[in-house]
């Protein structure tokens, strides 16, 4: 049976509508240390394995949104300026 990227995506903006009503800007200047750092660093590279083995499954969609999830976590700690490329 193949995924819905219709269906995927519908979720997927659902899930961040609701996250982005609820989320609260904490108190500037947050710190965040290495360790947190290597722990979202990690998640990437989680996802780009998730990423490699649904599209190797037959699953576009659900590879496309994990690799979409990997590239905008790189993409959020490089404008915090966390990390250079």
């Amino acid at each position: 049976m193949r995924e819905s990227a219709t269906e995927r995506t519908a979720k997927y903006i659902e899930i961040t509508t609701t996250s982005m009503k609820r989320l609260k800007i904490r108190d500037l200047p947050a710190t965040v240390n290495e360790t947190q750092v290597h722990y979202v660093l990690d998640l990437v590279r989680g996802y780009v394995k998730d990423a490699k083995h649904y599209a190797q499954k037959g699953k576009p969609a659900t590879s496309l949104a994990c690799v979409a999830y990997a590239e905008g976590l790189l993409d959020a700690i490089k404008f915090l300026e966390l990390v250079e490329f």
